[in-house]
């Protein structure tokens, strides 16, 4: 996750997994973060759920396809990649 009004990233192995329960420990704590969704490559860049389809796809990663292959001209999401 990024948030949109500061740029800081969040990373967990899933969407709200434990790291980010830990983090928004309340409702308005969570509320206040502005989340766009997306992946972390291997040099830490953040790239948007678009952007990284882009990049499996070119690398022959995409193994699934659930529902986001046509959306915004391909949609990555978790599930695509295992």
């Amino acid at each position: 996750m990024r948030d949109r009004k500061t740029g800081n990233i969040i990373c967990s192995v899933r969407h709200w997994d434990k790291n980010a329960h830990w983090l928004f420990n309340t409702v308005e704590a969570a509320q206040e973060f502005d989340d766009e969704q997306g992946f972390v490559d291997n040099k830490y860049q953040f790239l948007t759920r678009t952007k990284a389809w882009k990049v499996a796809e070119a690398a022959g990663q995409i193994k699934r396809r659930c529902g986001g292959d046509t959306a915004n001209g391909g949609t990555l999401y978790s599930e695509n990649l295992y």
